[in-house]
């Protein structure tokens, strides 16, 4: 716990010194979504539908996430917009597939970690393999979503004349920018947290065909697979409802003053 608490402080110190008053933002930040996350666990585990409480939980982290460091405009509201959208559209995509690929629970690897423990957690495991998604999503989405967004706001301040169409064909090559590094992001991520298994399957002289059949490496690829759709779909989702936010104003403006040239 002391080192856990001293690494805390390095990591503010950091932030404060290098983000100034945003890096400090986005530390107490980063400790108000860890207590939403706990809230969320709690809540789930009170028996509330998971899917439910994630979808609503992944909403308001993102909310924190973005309205409180970025403040709240075009680019933070089209941002979370695009991020719910994105949500609900993997959710839906491997509900049913996460469900029936049996990859929920813990695998016979895992049976002695938890052997000592009492498994009547009357929790539907299945579910809780969407969650887990989910949740791995959420923070990379919000970082592409809010890059392609900033980026788009960024070329609509400094080109007035440019049109709805070619800015959002400049989100989308933005969004072709980010893609690689952040998908590799998430197969990195999700491989290191697998490394130690590998190498407990290495030494039981596993098969290839075994790994590749075993539970919790089919999960993990499950989830990589999952993440990687959400990514693509930020940039499309994104690019076009930031475009139609940005010019929904000066729409507005232009049958605005049409209507007071008429009465005029």
């Amino acid at each position: 716990m002391n080192i856990i608490l001293i690494l805390l402080i390095i990591l503010l110190i950091l932030m404060a010194v290098i983000g100034g008053s945003r890096g400090v933002k986005s530390f107490f930040t980063l400790i108000l979504n860890f207590f939403t996350l706990f809230f969320m666990l709690i809540l789930i585990g009170a028996k509330i539908d998971p899917i439910k409480i994630t979808f609503i939980g992944a909403i308001l982290i993102s909310f924190f996430s973005l309205f409180f460091i970025n403040g709240f405009n075009r680019k933070t509201l089209s941002s979370l917009l695009s991020v719910v959208v994105v949500i609900f559209l993997v959710m839906f995509i491997t509900y049913d597939m996460g469900i029936n690929s049996n990859i929920q629970g813990f695998s016979n690897e895992q049976t002695e970690t938890v052997a000592y423990l009492s498994l009547y957690v009357q929790l539907n495991f299945s579910k809780i393999v969407i969650c887990e998604i989910l949740i791995g999503l959420l923070g990379a989405i919000i970082d592409v979503s809010i890059s392609i967004s900033s980026s788009m706001n960024e070329l609509y301040k400094n080109d007035s004349e440019i049109t709805k169409n070619n800015l959002f064909k400049s989100g989308m090559s933005i969004g072709k920018d980010i893609l690689g590094t952040m998908t590799n992001t998430l197969l990195f991520a999700y491989i290191s947290s697998f490394m130690t298994l590998i190498m407990y399957f290495n030494e039981l002289n596993y098969s290839l065909s075994t790994i590749f059949n075993e539970k919790v490496f089919c999960a993990e690829i499950f989830q990589v697979l999952s993440c990687g759709i959400g990514i693509i779909l930020i940039i499309p989702i994104t690019s076009y409802i930031t475009s139609e936010i940005f010019f929904f104003k000066k729409l507005f403006k232009k049958d605005t003053s049409k209507i007071q040239k008429t009465y005029q």
